[in-house]
């Protein structure tokens, strides 16, 4: 099957190494290329297209613009508004697996979100599905604190219609039981940490950053909250992308197969 990434950049990807360990595992051939668009999204769907893609990765900072050009939304990805895989079919079909990937990583490290408060750092995609996945996992009380507060208080009240038993807010940083930093913050060489100095320490902290120790991952694990990065969600949302792409796992052979990935990226 062949698959690839659609992102800018893609050179720090995991994915493809990823990918050809999942088809090792699974006994597949998969082929798995990593693609920097640097022009419309749009150009680079077609081209793959042509390459025979079943479908394909989508990253930063493409996941709202899939969104636009899927000719089909699935309900996960119309509820949180940002796509991060595509299947090519007679129309292009967008899903968002960042959800389910973020509720299958918290899970497999033992954190628990339901009735919780949980303060996410961000407001774009990967922030929206991390707001998705508290809501679907019954966090009592989710708050996002991004720069652009509008952002951050559109993105609530839409989450908010979804699950109204979870209340979600926007604003600055509070003390919560656990973080998210759903920012690229920490991606580069000399970025901070998105929160503030002088919260109390949360029970856990979650970083989407993955394959690095950010400022953020060592200020919660200084205070004593658990800490991991964004490996984890990494595989499982790859998983819940294949199973999208070919057929259904079951939960078993999901966490499974999971176990042996992030042994692999580690």
């Amino acid at each position: 099957m062949k698959l690839g990434l659609f992102g800018r950049p893609v050179s720090h990807s995991s994915s493809p190494k990823l990918f050809a360990a999942l088809g090792r595992i699974l006994n597949r051939k998969i082929e798995y290329e990593a693609v920097r668009v640097d022009g419309p999204l749009s150009a680079a769907v077609e081209a793959a297209r042509a390459k025979g893609w079943r479908g394909a990765s989508v990253t930063i900072p493409f996941k709202l613009e899939a969104a636009d050009l899927a000719g089909g939304l699935t309900s996960q990805a119309r509820a949180v508004g940002a796509v991060n895989v595509l299947r090519f079919e007679s129309k292009l079909v967008g899903h968002n697996t960042d959800a389910d990937g973020l509720a299958d990583a918290l899970r497999g490290a033992g954190i628990a979100v339901k009735d919780r408060v949980v303060m996410i750092f961000g407001a774009r995609g990967a922030a929206a599905a991390a707001g998705w996945a508290c809501g679907k996992e019954g966090a009592r009380a989710v708050r996002f604190v991004n720069r652009t507060a509008p952002t951050a208080r559109r993105l609530a009240r839409a989450l908010a219609k979804s699950f109204p038993k979870t209340r979600y807010s926007a604003g600055a940083a509070a003390n919560a039981d656990v973080w998210i930093n759903a920012t690229p913050l920490g991606q580069g060489d000399n970025d901070e940490s998105p929160a503030p100095a002088g919260l109390k320490a949360p029970r856990a902290a979650v970083d989407l950053v993955y394959g690095k120790v950010t400022p953020f991952q060592r200020r919660a694990s200084e205070a004593g909250a658990k800490v991991i990065d964004g490996t984890a969600m990494l595989v499982h949302q790859a998983l819940r992308a294949w199973e999208f792409w070919d057929k259904p796992l079951t939960p078993a052979r999901r966490a499974e197969i999971a176990e042996e990935l992030i042994e692999e990226l580690s």
